[in-house]
């Protein structure tokens, strides 16, 4: 086999390694959700034991990227590829670590009030930002970036929402059990927006493997209305 076709299999490889820990972590969440709405303590065991997987693919893959870097004399472009890997696989870790955290919370107090409309909606977002980094990550484009920044931007604008009313809601309990319920449900709320930020982390992380330049949501932001603005001058 030539020295190319074995450097595009381990690229390939490296590659194949993130987009199946993306699909792990959307499947882990899609799991935990379902133990929200069914509050089936059982079904929580399953989500420990695919975070441990979850574990697993992200040492793995750190150790074949950095096998890989060493034995393969790589251009930037795929030197890219097995650098930001490695970045992406550990932010993807810890998205799903928030899943298996959240599900321990509700297995435990099974909430039944208000604020979980508001954690089952942040939760959807999660897994909507999950799925359009792995549009992403096949094909970038500045508009997929930009589905990537807008989940984000409703992510932050929910987490406000619910933080303000568990603030009040403490302010009015009456027994420790209650606050301590409380107090708990505010952690998971902000892991919710811990994973929102990671996520953008993963996008800005796809877009140096793909362009080679590290783009902040600031800067996405600008390319967004500069395309807007180009598009409505041609509509003219």
């Amino acid at each position: 086999m030539s020295y190319n076709k074995i450097l595009d299999r381990d690229l390939k490889q490296l590659k194949d390694s993130i987009e199946d820990m993306i699909l792990e972590t959307k499947v882990q969440y899609a799991e935990a959700f379902e133990v929200i709405k069914s509050g089936d303590p059982n079904s929580a065991e399953m989500i420990l034991d695919h975070d441990k997987i979850i574990d697993n693919m992200q040492n793995e893959f750190t150790s074949t990227a950095l096998w890989k870097i060493a034995k393969q004399q790589l251009v930037a472009k795929d030197l890219r590829l097995a650098v930001g890997g490695i970045l992406i696989s550990r932010e993807i870790e810890r998205i799903a670590d928030y899943a298996k955290k959240i599900t321990k919370f509700y297995v435990q107090y099974k909430p039944t009030k208000k604020y979980t409309n508001s954690i089952v909606k942040m939760f959807q977002i999660i897994i909507d930002m999950l799925d359009a980094i792995s549009a992403i990550f096949e094909a970038y484009s500045v508009d997929n970036a930009r589905v990537v920044y807008e989940l984000e931007q409703s992510l932050n604008n929910e987490f406000k929402e619910v933080y303000k009313y568990l603030i009040k809601t403490l302010r009015k309990v009456e027994t420790n059990e209650e606050a301590e319920e409380i107090g708990e449900a505010m952690k998971q709320v902000k892991n919710l927006e811990r994973a929102g930020d990671h996520l953008l982390n993963v996008q800005e992380i796809v877009t140096f493997v793909r362009t080679g330049k590290f783009e902040d949501a600031s800067q996405i932001q600008e390319l967004i209305e500069e395309q807007m603005s180009f598009t409505a001058i041609l509509e003219k």
